[in-house]
């Protein structure tokens, strides 16, 4: 009886293996938004709503958009550049000026705004600790905020020129792709300090981490390759080549994909997170920078900086 249970268990595990393969198909852009004034900087997805949030510094706004189309648009701060989500209040976090913006998004609504350090570009957040992440770069730190009380708790140097960041929900440390300095901080919040420096490659600019196979994947802009990183040695363990001028990364989890953009070839490379390898390349809009992934529905939202468009990705 248990050697049968067992069979009847494999197979059903294979049963939804198969299922999950057979729905992820060959990567193609499904679509182009193009959204309103621009230019726009970054994205971000809620894979709760299937909706995915760009901030547009010239009429500083915020806007919702779905596979499809826009479908709202939130007054912000002025000339806003980052933005995270937290899924589970249903809270935009933006950067403006020297200051986070905090949305209500059912009511679109700011509800608070909180200082930070000097020239806050990035963000990001760890919804499982209510913690939000700001990279200052006007001031190589990364501001740590409590969203619950709405306040800076600690300010941490990190690297020269911060760039984009990545939140492990398992160790809930945070690396931090420092441009300037081609390496990747990894701060422990707990201890409001840095607990090791990791050495990728040329003007590194995000850090894509996936969490089922504790890699992260760090796009390398200089020398058009993404750094592997094991985030249990922190250390890299392997170069892969990909398009040129590789901006940002964003992981699909459930497909076992990494989405690379390219902002020199107008393209998007889609790496294969198990084997680490490219299995296609998906050309987009002109000068390609920031990428969100939606893992519920296998969608890729990028934001074509210099098109002032989105191209819309779809497996």
């Amino acid at each position: 009886m248990l050697m049968v249970g067992a069979l009847v268990a494999s197979l059903a595990a294979c049963g939804r293996e198969a299922a999950q393969v057979a729905t992820v198909g060959t990567p193609t852009v499904a679509t182009t938004i193009s959204v309103g004034a621009g230019p726009m900087h970054d994205v971000a997805s809620d894979p709760s709503t299937h909706t995915a949030y760009v901030t547009s510094s010239g009429d500083d706004s915020l806007y919702a958009v779905n596979a499809e189309s826009r479908t709202a648009t939130i007054k912000v701060g002025k000339a806003p550049v980052g933005v995270a989500v937290d899924p589970t209040t249903q809270t935009a976090y933006v950067t403006s000026g020297n200051a986070v913006s905090i949305v209500d998004i059912a009511s679109g609504s700011i509800t608070g705004t909180i200082p930070v350090g000097n020239d806050p570009r990035w963000i990001e957040v760890d919804s499982s600790t209510r913690t939000v992440y700001v990279a200052n770069v006007g001031d190589n730190s990364v501001s740590v905020i409590d969203a619950q009380a709405k306040k800076v708790t600690a300010t941490i140097k990190v690297g020269n020129s911060p760039g984009k960041m990545g939140a492990d929900p398992a160790s809930h440390l945070l690396y931090v792709a420092n441009r300037a300095d081609g390496t990747v901080s990894v701060v422990d919040p707990g201890k409001s300090a840095v607990v090791d420096t990791i050495a990728v490659g040329r003007e590194p600019s995000d850090v894509a981490l996936d969490p089922p196979t504790r890699t992260a994947f760090v796009p390398n802009e200089d020398d058009d390759s993404v750094s592997v990183l094991d985030l249990d040695k922190r250390a890299v363990i392997e170069t892969i080549k990909v398009g040129h001028q590789p901006a940002a990364a964003t992981v699909d989890d459930v497909a076992h994909t990494i989405y690379v953009t390219n902002s020199g070839s107008a393209s998007v490379s889609v790496i294969d997170s198990e084997k680490r390898a490219v299995t296609a390349t998906v050309d987009v809009g002109d000068d390609p920078q920031t990428v969100a992934a939606d893992p519920s529905t296998h969608t890729a939202w990028v934001v074509n900086f210099k098109a002032n468009s989105i191209s819309v990705i779809r497996r």
